[in-house]
């Protein structure tokens, strides 16, 4: 036996010692008697002796808990092999479908020009016979709708339209099918949910960067007019019809003041059946504005982040992050058989680039795959975090993998990826939750659905 290359040994504030496996996500609080124990047989468990009960006890819930490994596994290998195993899947497809580009907002962070385009009907049925050519392989199918805005007045009907079809497919040819939804919520009333729980929407994010003056001064209508308000209410009216995460978008302007929307939304009896998530602003996704001074950096943000939580523990809000290890491709760019679907028809892999050029596309609905678009693909599909020595060495690489393809890609000088916040604060993660236990936050996945 040997150590895992991903365990974490460490002693709490309160001087509790602490030992974590980032490939299980196992935690466990170590008796202080048994430190030295523990790392005796870590540092050499074939010649650290087992002689009672208890020892052979803790030797086996190591094991158990991935800490202790066989000598013949090649941890780095055995991510690898997770990551290209499920990015060439073919049983599953995954569609993020832009019904527009348009949107009814103009908040100063987003990477998006709001081109007022929206998806032909042409398009819509190359896109049932695109699956259609499929269907033999497939066992599910799921759609993200996403924009621009998918619910506005203009662009839902294609949204309609593509569910009835694409449900009907699946139906027909015996495939799972699932969707989740990506809305600035202002369209989003209970009407409207409850048909898009008949096209089997069972996920929606919206983002409330609160409270309502901070919300109200970024995300705005186009003619300024505030939103918060009405967001708020839409949720309240939808939250038992599907699983909703609420994203904050955090930079220096509404940090300390984040923990405001978890109070709204315990005013209005949803904190307990939402998700909140906190997501980073960075500049490379602005669009609008220079929004440079107001950005954290990845550490700055990571310890932002760490006293927000615990601020939230303090004012018993539920508010918390637990890491969790990516099984397979960290999203849908680095998988073969996941696209992001613009209105013209244009196929891209990250979701960054629906608004760019056809330069940045792998393919197309309505023509055969260029040259440069097999290259843009090939990008993609041979992109591997683990070809960087710093994220082959790393002890939270199967919480991370690399982070982002598009931000690691854009820098190759780099020795990493694009790092996750886990990077730079994990230890004060792992002390809160041991200190406060699990928090119940809502009944959505910890992943996020979008990157804006």
């Amino acid at each position: 036996m040997k150590a895992s290359r991903y365990n974490r040994i460490f002693q709490a504030s309160n001087g509790a010692w602490l030992a974590f496996n980032s490939w299980s996500t196992a935690l466990a609080e170590l008796e202080p008697q048994s430190v030295d124990f523990v790392r005796a047989l870590l540092a050499d468990p074939d010649k650290t002796p087992c002689e009672n009960d208890e020892k052979r006890a803790i030797r086996e819930s190591l094991v158990d808990a991935h800490f202790l490994v066989e000598d013949g596994v090649d941890e780095v290998a055995q991510l690898h092999a997770d990551v290209i195993k499920d990015r060439f899947r073919t049983d599953h497809l995954l569609l993020t479908i832009a019904p527009t580009l348009d949107c009814n907002f103009r908040c100063d962070y987003c990477f998006e020009e709001h081109l007022k385009v929206q998806m032909s009907t042409r398009v819509q049925d190359e896109l049932v016979a695109f699956i259609g050519a499929q269907a033999r392989r497939l066992d599910g199918v799921a759609v993200t709708w996403y924009g621009g805005e998918p619910l506005l007045p203009k662009a839902y009907p294609v949204v309609q339209r593509l569910s009835r079809a694409i449900t009907a497919l699946c139906k027909e040819r015996g495939i799972t099918y699932r969707a989740e939804l990506v809305t600035n919520g202002f369209f989003l009333d209970r009407e409207r949910m409850l048909e898009l729980q008949s096209f089997a929407v069972d996920r929606v994010q919206v983002t409330l960067d609160g409270p309502r003056e901070a919300h109200d001064k970024r995300r705005h209508l186009v003619g300024g007019r505030g939103t918060y308000d009405r967001i708020l209410a839409n949720m309240a009216a939808c939250v038992d019809l599907a699983s909703f995460q609420v994203r904050v978008n955090v930079d220096r302007r509404n940090a300390m003041s984040t923990l405001e929307v978890l109070e709204d939304l315990k005013r209005v009896g949803i904190a307990d059946k939402v998700r909140v998530y906190l997501a980073q602003v960075t500049e490379e996704g602005a669009a609008c504005g220079n929004i440079q001074e107001f950005c954290y950096s990845r550490d700055d943000f990571a310890r932002t982040e760490v006293e927000l939580y615990r601020a939230a523990a303090e004012r018993g809000l539920p508010l918390a992050r637990y890491p969790f290890r990516i099984a397979g491709a960290f999203c849908v760019a680095d998988r073969l058989n996941g696209y992001v679907v613009s209105p013209t028809g244009s196929l891209y892999k990250c979701w960054h680039d629906v608004t760019m050029s056809p330069e940045k596309s792998v393919g197309s609905l309505l023509d055969p795959q260029q040259p440069y678009q097999k290259a843009n693909e090939d990008k993609w599909l041979h992109w591997t975090a683990l070809s960087r020595s710093g994220c082959r060495s790393c002890d939270v690489a199967p919480l991370c993998h690399g982070g982002c393809p598009a931000e690691a890609m854009a820098h190759p000088e780099s020795d990493r990826g694009s790092c996750e916040p886990y990077k730079f604060h994990l230890e004060p993660l792992l002390e809160l939750r041991h200190l406060r236990g699990a928090v119940p936050t809502g009944n959505v996945p910890v992943r996020d659905v979008s990157c804006r």
